[in-house]
């Protein structure tokens, strides 16, 4: 008798899984045309690989160790592009891709975004 009663069991989870399956197709679909945007852009960084991890961790480390150092020695900004000596907003912009202090400059975030802008036009 309880065998029976098993094998009723058996069936009706599977009629409820094939019921619901078209319903959880339809909704997979539905999610995946939404986030083919964010898929996209994780494939992206995911083919960068090793080289776009690296400057991730260096940044990390900047803003850890190396800020730190340049706000005591400098406290306002290095470039003096268009008369700017900000003491807000500053970051620490990499020469070389080094852990060396003597490699970086600690700038205000319109002139890092002025250096930007000047290396993509060069």
């Amino acid at each position: 008798m309880p065998y029976k009663n098993y094998e009723k069991q058996k069936e009706k989870a599977l009629e409820r899984y094939y019921k619901n399956r078209k319903k959880r197709i339809e909704y997979q679909r539905k999610y995946d045309k939404e986030n083919k945007e964010n898929k996209n852009r994780y494939e992206k960084e995911k083919r960068r690989g090793k080289a776009y991890n690296k400057k991730k961790k260096l940044q990390h480390y900047a803003q850890k160790n190396i800020l730190p150092v340049l706000l005591k020695k400098y406290k306002k900004c290095q470039l003096n592009l268009d008369g700017c000596l900000k003491d807000k907003k500053l970051e620490v912009h990499h020469k070389k891709y080094t852990k060396k202090v003597e490699d970086c400059l600690l700038v205000c975030m319109n002139c890092h975004k002025k250096i930007h802008q000047k290396n993509k036009e060069v």
